[in-house]
């Protein structure tokens, strides 16, 4: 497996910090009364615009990243929007009837409990079940909110949630909401691909336009800000997250959970974020009696016993080495500034750990051995690939010898020919 990279978000939560500091610095300087033009048109039709993208936002993403959360939250924040811009704030909400005082803090509550449900669903459900829990939980909370907005009965109720200050009980909930999201996030969120400060960020906006605007002496300004860019934010983030996570599938191998070949051919044309430059070296990985394996127990077996072997790999070499898989059975483990003596020993625990691992399948315990063969690269007029070819010939020596031990060549001078296809097979 690749060392993990900080894929929470950190950088993306820090935008959000900038973001809403550009909104009140903005509220200051552009005040209602003076600029109502602003506050009465130009804000409420863009975040009345934003919130409608988020829908689009959310469910377009479901082919690009097939990820629950990320269409779920794209639903609620067009939701939370579109109630605060067309039932709370001028001039659309005055088309019926005034909003009840406290109506907007039912509105950033459910915003509080969206995001929350978001990071605690499974990321990953059937398309069907995506859509229909979804829709479930977005007709809900638009049948709850329009309640609020509208029926009589709950009217005292939502007088009761406004506040005044800190020293208000009711002041508290929103920051107790932001710290749960912050909390969940940091727990469940840690690698998928910067949701986590997405999220965090979202949530971090929301408690601005709640906690922080009726402190403001025009809270108004401060709400209306806050909520046109809390769709902005996250589409923002949604999009960067697609970015990554297709550049996830692209390097990686989805069976192994390690590096795929395509990124192991950017290594061997020097076209990784891996320094290549001598020292630089490689050892080939391969199954003993692999398909013997798969013939015995089933290819589900086989399966079963690569991505094992390949964890076990991971866990050996790491944070040394970068680990991908070659083909079929076969691995490559890259090892910036290192040589053959360097990393020979750590082939051999690699190679003794794997031979002690047991993988049950249906009550039968199956093991296996490898062979390994290292080499390195001493001269950068020597390929990649060169290293690859001794690392590979070292590797038949290896089988030949009797598997599941460790052998070591010199890389030759280079040919002066790099194939991306990579060397053919002896063995």
């Amino acid at each position: 497996m690749p060392k993990k990279k900080a894929r929470w978000g950190l950088i993306l939560f820090l935008e959000a910090l900038v973001s809403t500091g550009a909104g009140i610095t903005l509220s200051f300087f552009y005040q209602p009364g003076s600029y109502n033009l602003l506050y009465d048109k130009v804000l409420p039709f863009i975040g009345l615009g934003l919130s409608c993208t988020s829908f689009l936002i959310g469910h377009f993403s479901y082919p690009r990243v097939q990820n629950l959360k990320v269409y779920l939250i794209g639903y609620c924040t067009g939701l939370t929007g579109l109630a605060y811009f067309l039932l709370f704030n001028p001039p659309f909400s005055q088309i019926v009837s005034p909003p009840r005082e406290g109506f907007l803090q039912i509105i950033l509550l459910l915003a509080f409990l969206n995001i929350m449900t978001s990071v605690a669903l499974p990321s990953y459900l059937r398309y069907r079940l995506t859509k229909k829990l979804t829709f479930l939980i977005t007709g809900c909370e638009t049948v709850l909110i329009l309640v609020f907005r509208f029926a009589p009965a709950p009217g005292k109720l939502i007088t009761q949630c406004t506040f005044t200050g800190p020293f208000d009980l009711l002041f508290w909930p929103g920051i107790l909401l932001f710290g749960a999201v912050a909390a969940c996030t940091l727990w469940l969120l840690r690698e998928e691909f910067y949701l986590g400060g997405i999220f965090t960020g979202t949530a971090f906006i929301y408690l601005v336009a709640r906690n922080y605007a009726p402190l403001h002496a025009h809270p108004e300004s401060i709400q209306t800000i806050m909520m046109a860019l809390a769709p902005l934010y996250l589409q923002t983030g949604t999009l960067i997250h697609w970015f990554f996570r297709m550049e996830h599938r692209i390097s990686y191998d989805p069976l192994l959970q390690i590096y795929n070949r395509n990124y192991c051919s950017r290594v061997i044309t020097e076209q990784s974020s891996l320094n290549t430059m001598p020292p630089f070296a490689v050892a080939m990985v391969d199954i003993d009696h692999f398909k013997k394996v798969n013939d015995t127990y089933g290819h589900q077996a086989g399966d079963i016993v690569l991505y094992n072997t390949a964890q076990t790999v991971c866990r050996e070499v790491i944070p040394d080495g970068t680990v991908c898989r070659y083909g079929g059975e076969e691995l490559a483990v890259f090892f910036p500034g290192k040589v053959t003596k360097d990393v020979q020993p750590t082939m051999e625990k690699v190679r003794k750990a794997v031979e002690k691992m047991k993988t049950n399948y249906k009550r039968k315990n199956i093991k296996v051995t490898l062979s390994i063969g290292v080499s390195h690269r001493y001269d950068k007029n020597q390929g990649i690939i060169d290293v690859i070819h001794a690392a590979d010939k070292a590797l038949y020596k290896a089988k030949k010898n009797g598997r599941n031990q460790v052998k070591t060549m010199k890389t030759s001078a280079s040919t002066g020919k790099k194939s991306k296809n990579g060397p053919k097979k002896e063995h």
